[in-house]
């Protein structure tokens, strides 16, 4: 378990959650500790407690993932898996799985190991060496490297690796410049697939290309650019192009791909261009500690990290760590959804693209208020209205939720979008939503829109506040206050218009007045 993802162990209970009870030599806490660290190299640390079940006591066992590989004291090393038929199991390790879980634990860096009997002169190509320099001009990365002789270049970015009076080539150092009959032969789940779908039907579906990473990079591209329909908005003084696919999102998420992936798992990174749609599979799962849910906000952990540090510095990659953002970014200025991640499991991460309709009002309002503000929109502010947008409204939990940040965080965010007049809120609270405001509404030609969602909540009001008097018979505005969770001048307003409309008849004055119905 301490080789997996950790979590509880309990003695006293069967497989099928039935408790029977630990043994009476099971429940001395400090000797089952203790005979737990005793028997793993290096020392388990767990926590244990008792618990009773259905009158039967219970040992249970807390087990942390472990930051090391951790091994029986008999010197194996196993695993907790769950079978097909939804049974647990333990299993020895595969040398390639050591492998795996050191990676994932960031114990190893994969695309630093060396490859032993491979001289670097007959593996790394003189060629990909000079496309690495030239897509450094073309995406201004580190042009000091452009001053360094092929030697240094490839020390610098840490392409080889000296032993004795040789030099050997590392993982990164092939994938990147190495000739391709060596990318084949020693890292051969290498492999990448770019199909054009539209639907079940495949439009375009070259072969599986195990080119060094760079010219899969520019080959892979050409095919993206080639599927690239761009429409022209008016916007001021400038004509902004829309592309179908954001060019931005789809650079970062493909290099993010080849570079992050499992280079222990066989497996392909596969693009799929469809008609409404853009998918990036890479094999491998998120690292630990990363998930769909955190990965705005997680500190840039990669699975191959010199592999990672020579695509910054070659200007493929963000340099900041921070690519994710850029996807974001570049999807949502434009009208596109959010990114979705939610289709990646534990032996692969799935992003998906939407290629949404062009919303020309929505984009123009954003780009117009950039130009007002003269400064880019932040990412949150950006993630607020999309979510606002599609869901017309919503609880700053469900904003926190989106932009993966505290909810003050997100408040301080949606307090400045009402200030710039982008949103309002509706009821006080708990029950405070947000909607866009009646500018945006305007903006984008929909004040039928605004009119239907504003006035949903006046309708919601009124409808609580006569099942109230249905079951109680009369209500004061304080009743109102309390119920619609609303401002007592809110409260008056809509009991004003409820005895405006006949529903409902005053009686009383001052602080002792209260409502009936008619």
């Amino acid at each position: 378990m301490a080789n997996t993802d950790g979590g509880w162990l309990f003695l006293g209970m069967e497989d099928d959650g039935t408790p029977t009870g630990v043994d009476n030599q099971h429940k001395d806490f400090q000797y089952m500790e203790s005979s737990i660290q005793d028997n793993t190299v290096p020392s388990l640390f767990v926590r244990t407690h008792m618990e009773k079940w259905d009158g039967y006591l219970v040992l249970a066992i807390e087990v942390p993932i472990s930051r090391q590989l951790m091994m029986t004291a008999e010197g194996k090393y196993l695993r907790r898996r769950i079978k097909r038929d939804g049974t647990p199991e333990t299993v020895a390790l595969k040398p390639y799985e050591i492998l795996q879980r050191l990676s994932y634990i960031q114990a190893l860096d994969p695309s630093a190991q060396v490859i032993e009997d491979l001289p670097a002169e007959s593996a790394l190509s003189p060629l990909e060496r000079e496309r690495l320099r030239n897509m450094i001009r073309i995406y201004h990365g580190d042009t000091a490297l452009l001053d360094l002789s092929d030697n240094e270049l490839d020390r610098v970015l840490g392409f080889v690796r000296e032993q004795g009076d040789k030099q050997l080539p590392t993982i990164a150092g092939l994938l990147m410049i190495g000739h391709e009959q060596y990318v084949r032969q020693f890292v051969p789940s290498h492999e990448v697939l770019f199909q054009v779908l539209d639907g079940v039907n495949v439009l375009v579906n070259p072969p599986a290309m195990h080119f060094s990473l760079l010219q899969t990079f520019e080959k892979v591209d050409l095919l993206f650019q080639s599927r690239i329909v761009e429409q022209e908005l008016q916007i001021g003084m400038f004509r902004v192009p829309i592309p179908n696919y954001e060019k931005e999102a789809f650079r970062e998420g493909f290099v993010n791909a080849l570079v992050h992936r499992d280079y222990f798992r066989v497996g392909a990174v596969q693009v799929q261009l469809q008609k409404a749609s853009l998918s990036i599979a890479s094999p491998g799962g998120f690292l630990e500690g990363i998930s769909p849910d955190n990965i705005l906000t997680v500190s840039p952990t990669p699975r191959n990290i010199l592999l990672a540090e020579a695509a910054k510095r070659i200007g493929l990659a963000e340099r900041t760590g921070r690519g994710i953002d850029k996807i974001y970014t570049a999807m949502l200025r434009n009208g596109h959804s959010i990114p979705d991640y939610s289709g990646s499991t534990n032996t692969s991460v799935v992003l998906r693209l939407n290629s949404a309709e062009l919303d020309e009002s929505y984009i123009k309002m954003i780009v117009s208020e950039e130009e007002r503000l003269q400064k880019a929109m932040p990412l949150d502010a950006l993630i607020a209205l999309s979510v606002l947008k599609t869901e017309r409204r919503a609880t700053i939990a469900l904003l926190s939720a989106a932009t993966q940040k505290p909810v003050s965080d997100v408040r301080s965010i949606v307090e400045w979008l009402i200030e710039l007049g982008m949103v309002e809120g509706v009821g006080n609270g708990s029950a405070r939503r947000y909607m866009l405001s009646s500018k945006v509404y305007s903006i984008t030609n929909n004040k039928v829109g605004y009119i239907r969602q504003r006035g949903w909540d006046t309708m919601q009001e009124r409808e609580l506040i006569v099942t109230h008097l249905n079951q109680y018979d009369k209500i004061t505005r304080e009743d109102v206050v309390e119920l619609c969770r609303c401002t007592p001048n809110h409260a008056s307003w809509l009991l004003r218009q409820l005895v405006k409309d006949e529903v409902i008849q005053l009686h009383g004055a001052g602080r002792g007045a209260f409502y009936k119905k008619l």
